[in-house]
């Protein structure tokens, strides 16, 4: 099934010269990168190490692949390659799990469509289906040609001269032993090394690395294996027409309905979806119900919406009626901004009302990507739907929100606004505070204890202590584990 994927553009092994030429740039490279994955990922909290490992592997990707556009600034490899580690280096500056797993993700996708992409670097490639499917099939890719030049290297090594080398040192390491022992009797630095390589020996300590750097050496051969690789004749720029299953009265009917039904909703409910009353005539919803459902259907009409203009634009004949359904879009895609501007302001409410906290944070992102992405629609639908060209400029709103958050500290912005909230509100839920943020709002919390009266200021002192004493920060870390959160939530207390 994999295979089917990357038909289009299909790989073949470089001339016999040219690929002796490049098995030991080939493993030297990868050796070193995964040398440094087993230094400072294993058994390591994250921190500067993910940024490392990740420029160094997406480096020897770009440095690697063989077919880079004459304006280098353009290559999707180089860029994709500056995307993951700059989303990487996040985990530097969060101490949040959740948001680790989020970035571990991205990075392995973006890495995962850099792999694909160094045998045929072309924008046109980067769709949605592409991106989605990337990670498998670049596993995929990798495996195979980890096993393939794991075969060539057996060849090698039953060459004459490499016959020679392994020879050469199954005596040289057995007498350099002996004497290191012998000279470690004599010297202190020596016999310090001895004894530390002693205890590693004895433990299997070094064990589970090994396994870890083995395992980190096939993938990062058989991702530098293919970007050796060079490309078919198959061009994967070619794009298919396809096939336009609904009819072109269908598609104005449906547009037509669902634009004049949403509008309708806009025109009855201007002041229910826009005011801030908590209550309307004859109901009981209370101003949390009002909000949250603000939120939450009027953000999945406007989703939904979106998709059924990309549906109906994509798979929807074209005839007479064409330039109507284009107008029909384009009306549905403002109706879906009110919507969407309806529910970013009903947060906005029950913010003011309930206080802040990530889920709310996140949902106002999500619902300004959805915006985004409807008036990159409509410039699509104005000028000719190209899906892929859709997708990336929204993938690329999105990745510049995403590591805007990822930089910004937003659990230490919630948990400050929350404290400030306490002088008039006189609410505050330190069980949130305390127990759903991480070390990344712990320093905010406390520079803020000052604006809390007592007991509440005790109340939450004694609560992020309490957090912190069942679940304490790292003691010591090594300089690669360096966490901007987790430093000043350390120093903090």
């Amino acid at each position: 099934m994999f295979v089917s994927m990357e038909t289009s553009i299909g790989v073949q092994e470089p001339p016999p010269g040219e690929a002796v030429h490049s098995t030991a740039r080939l493993w030297a490279s990868a050796a070193a990168v995964a040398a440094l994955g087993a230094w400072v990922l294993f058994d390591a909290h994250p921190g500067l190490n993910w940024p490392l490992w990740t420029g160094a592997a997406a480096a020897g990707l770009i440095a690697l692949h063989r077919h880079k556009r004459a304006d280098s600034s353009a290559n999707p490899v180089l860029l994709l390659g500056i995307a993951a580690t700059t989303i990487a280096g996040a985990a530097a500056v969060t101490a949040s799990n959740r948001l680790h797993a989020v970035i571990f993700a991205s990075v392995l996708v973006l890495l995962a469509m850099q792999m694909l992409l160094s045998v045929d670097p072309s924008w046109s490639r980067i769709t949605a289906r592409f991106a989605v499917t990337a990670p498998p099939v670049a596993l995929f890719h990798a495996v195979l040609c980890a096993l393939r030049r794991a075969v060539e290297a057996t060849e090698h090594i039953r060459s004459t001269r490499a016959r020679a080398w392994i020879r050469g040192l199954a005596l040289t390491i057995p007498v350099s032993i002996v004497f290191a022992l012998l000279l470690a009797e004599a010297d202190p630095t020596l016999a310090r090394w001895r004894d530390a390589i002693d205890a590693i020996v004895s433990h299997w300590a070094f064990l589970p690395r090994v396994v870890f750097f083995t395992a980190l050496l096939g993938l990062v051969v058989g991702a530098y294996g293919y970007a050796l690789t060079a490309p078919t004749m198959a061009s994967s720029s070619v794009t298919r027409e396809p096939a336009r299953w609904l009819g072109a009265t269908e598609r104005v009917m449906l547009l037509a309905a669902v634009t004049a039904l949403l509008w309708l909703f806009l025109a009855l409910q201007v002041g229910y979806l826009f005011g801030s009353l908590p209550r309307m005539a004859a109901t009981d919803m209370t101003f949390a119900e009002y909000a949250r459902r603000g939120f939450g259907e009027l953000t999945i009409v406007a989703s939904a919406s979106a998709v059924l203009i990309l549906l109906s634009e994509r798979y929807g004949q074209r005839d007479r009626h064409a330039p109507m359904a284009r107008v029909l879009a384009l009306a549905l895609v403002v109706a879906d901004l009110l919507v969407l501007s309806s529910a970013f302001h009903r947060v906005m409410l029950y913010e003011a009302a309930y206080g802040f906290t990530t889920a709310r944070l996140y949902a106002q992102a999500y619902m300004l990507i959805v915006a985004a992405a409807l008036a990159l629609l409509a410039l699509e639908v104005a000028r000719g739907l190209d899906t892929g060209r859709l997708f990336r400029r929204t993938a690329t709103v999105a990745v510049v929100l995403f590591v805007g958050l990822l930089y910004w500290n937003h659990e230490s912005w919630i948990a400050h606004r929350n404290i400030e909230r306490f002088a008039s509100t006189g609410q505050l839920d330190v069980a949130y505070l305390t127990g759903e943020l991480s070390a990344d709002a712990v320093s905010a919390i406390v520079n803020a204890l000052t604006l809390l009266p007592e007991p509440t200021r005790t109340e939450l002192r004694t609560a992020v202590q309490r957090r912190y004493a069942t679940h304490p920060l790292p003691a010591r870390e090594r300089w690669f584990e360096w966490n901007r959160s987790r430093v000043r939530a350390k120093a903090s207390f």
